[in-house]
């Protein structure tokens, strides 16, 4: 019986075995759902220990410098293990691997590795225009935006080690898709940045909903998002809910699926009224659209 599982952070890199690395008995139970992934989607990795060596422990999955969140599969049997992978929006195509660590009966550490193919996504390239500041802030504000990012960063750095999120995610509201992830930005005709999430057109006051179960870790005004909720779902799952009018949570507060956590609006760096919707796995935004059919694909009996 497998008696811890637990994650850590290392620089991607495929393995190779040599005299002092090759494994005694190479993991056989790890597999990904698609081994073929753009920039900016989610893969999933699925570990079977029902075959492995029943003394094995401290089993642990990294990728990207961030460690992999696994969880006991929502619908499999016991046993069988999933975790998340998120790839980032800025890397470039490329072979890369998924790292696997454990120790053996004899406490001895293995390691082994799932190989797989990042792929360039196809995204657009819009232009907005918006207030001069939020293009070129001013010092004050460039210290503002500072603080922020250090205070999203330690957030997002510490999902809770349970599991908090249960069947389906949903969209916090029903409306047409304005703007999609992964959209090359120009603010004021200069390049800013890649859309991290998807925007949902939405009237001043329209009420948001949380995604699914969950615990609010931030719920205040940020220089660029304006008012904006981020919900931790655990093992490494976060949602985020940006340039809200009103914001109905607080900081530490659990929510359910479906809760009102505020309503739209146009803060921060908008070029008129909308919801911004992200989704963020173990440091990587990802395409929330297809994050929501990764977990339909997982929850499926």
């Amino acid at each position: 019986m497998v008696t811890a599982l637990s994650t850590m952070v290392a620089v991607p890199r495929p393995v190779f075995a040599s005299a002092d690395n090759m494994p005694n008995n190479p993991f056989r139970g790890a597999s990904l759902s698609t081994a073929k992934v753009a920039n900016g989607q989610v893969t999933v990795l699925e570990v079977d220990l029902r075959e492995e060596d029943p003394a094995l422990t401290d089993l642990k999955a990294r990728f990207n410098q961030s460690s992999i969140a696994l969880f006991q599969h929502p619908v499999k049997p016991a046993g069988i293990y999933c975790g998340l992978i998120g790839i980032p929006i800025g890397i470039a195509p490329q072979k890369a691997a998924v790292e696997l660590e454990w120790k053996d009966s004899k406490g001895r550490r293995q390691i082994d590795s799932v190989s797989l193919r990042i792929v360039e996504g196809n995204y657009k390239k819009e232009i907005l225009q918006v207030a001069p500041k939020h293009v070129k802030p001013n010092s004050k504000d460039l210290r503002r935006i500072k603080a922020e990012k250090k205070e999203i960063r330690r957030i997002y750095a510490s999902s809770n080690d349970r599991r908090l999120w249960y069947g389906q995610f949903i969209k916090p509201l029903n409306s047409d898709i304005t703007s999609v992830f992964g959209t090359q930005r120009l603010f004021n005709d200069e390049l800013q940045s890649y859309h991290r999430g998807t925007d949902f057109r939405a009237k001043v006051g329209t009420p948001v909903l949380a995604s699914n179960f969950g615990i609010v870790r931030l719920a205040k005004n940020l220089f660029y998002s304006g008012n904006i909720v981020i919900v931790d779902h655990g093992k490494g799952i976060f949602t985020n809910y940006a340039h809200l009018s009103k914001i109905d949570v607080k900081a530490g507060q659990r929510i359910a699926r479906g809760d009102q956590i505020g309503l739209s609006g146009a803060t921060g760096r908008v070029s008129g009224p909308h919801l911004h919707w992200g989704v963020k796995i173990n440091d990587a935004y990802v395409d929330p659209l297809q994050f929501l059919t990764v977990i339909s694909e997982i929850l499926a009996p």
